[in-house]
């Protein structure tokens, strides 16, 4: 996975985009939309901090009576970060998905659809309790971002575009993927301790949640793969030599997740090593993301 940035074009003065939350856009700053775009973040992460805590207590302790109420709140999460997000809509000339800080902020929205709609499949609602969290850390995160947005050719903006866009989709299919491993790894882990009760019953079964993390992988796995595809195409027309520590860990990411689907396939993988395995993928996307947040903020991973 890598999320590629165009350099600075000769005779050309990039403009900058800075994080969503300290330092409103050229576009629109200061006075009133500048107050409700910081109200609107608050109000989001408020929201999904709230339904983290609803799906943690909802997988801790049984109550029938709260059930709906962590879907509840994080679908109104979804709805104020969805008018965040109408409110961060970039300014006409520069780059759909641009900015690092656009990119985590979609990716969260995209974690939560996805989420919504694997529980609407499968009833899985307890995920929500390690999906979130993902989602809320994305959320936080891009407001810390800020990168460059130069505006560059229209074919080289159309595969920027579309490697910036392949990459979110993969790493919405690989959240899910990750929240039905970790679930998986700790339903496994009741079992042959024979703790049948409580936690236990709260979690769906394994098979669901192999069934859930196989699907996602192998839905995420092309989306990965044409983003370094469109990726390298892009660096190659915009003769981008720097190589970045996220880069390599985006090469690291895309090999765990070939060595699951192969492995799956030839030697029989699935449950617990194939949940790891999926989680170690996802961990190394997280890093790459990190990775393109320090260098945004003036770092060189």
């Amino acid at each position: 996975m890598s999320y590629c940035q165009r350099p600075p074009v000769p005779d050309y003065r990039p403009k900058p985009v800075h994080g969503r939350l300290f330092s409103g856009l050229s576009h629109a700053r200061g006075g009133p939309v500048k107050t409700m775009k910081s109200g609107l973040f608050i109000a989001t992460a408020t929201l999904y901090g709230i339904a983290c805590i609803l799906y943690l207590t909802l997988l801790t302790r049984r109550s029938d009576s709260m059930r709906r109420l962590p879907g509840l709140v994080f679908v109104s999460a979804l709805g104020a970060h969805l008018a965040f997000l109408m409110l961060e809509s970039p300014p006409p000339g520069d780059i759909p998905l641009a900015d690092i800080s656009q990119i985590l902020s979609i990716s969260s929205l995209g974690i939560g659809i996805a989420f919504l709609l694997a529980s609407y499949r499968f009833d899985v609602t307890v995920l929500g309790a390690f999906m979130v969290p993902v989602a809320l850390m994305l959320f936080l995160a891009s407001g810390l971002g800020s990168s460059y947005a130069p505006v560059s050719p229209p074919v080289e903006d159309a595969v920027l575009t579309l490697h910036i866009g392949a990459n979110i989709l993969g790493l919405v299919a690989f959240a899910l993927a990750f929240g039905a491993g970790v679930a998986y790894v700790l339903q496994e882990r009741l079992l042959r301790r024979r703790q049948l009760s409580g936690l236990f019953q709260r979690l769906p079964s394994l098979d669901v949640l192999d069934t859930i993390g196989l699907r996602a992988v192998l839905t995420g796995f092309p989306l990965l793969t044409f983003g370094m595809v469109t990726g390298t195409f892009w660096l190659l027309r915009t003769d981008g030599s720097e190589f970045y520590v996220s880069q390599l860990l985006g090469l690291l990411a895309w090999a765990i997740f070939a060595a699951v689907i192969v492995l799956r396939v030839a030697a029989g993988w699935q449950g617990r090593k194939a949940a790891l395995g999926t989680i170690m993928g996802f961990v190394c996307t997280l890093l790459v993301l990190a990775g393109y947040v320090v260098r945004a903020a003036g770092g060189s991973a």
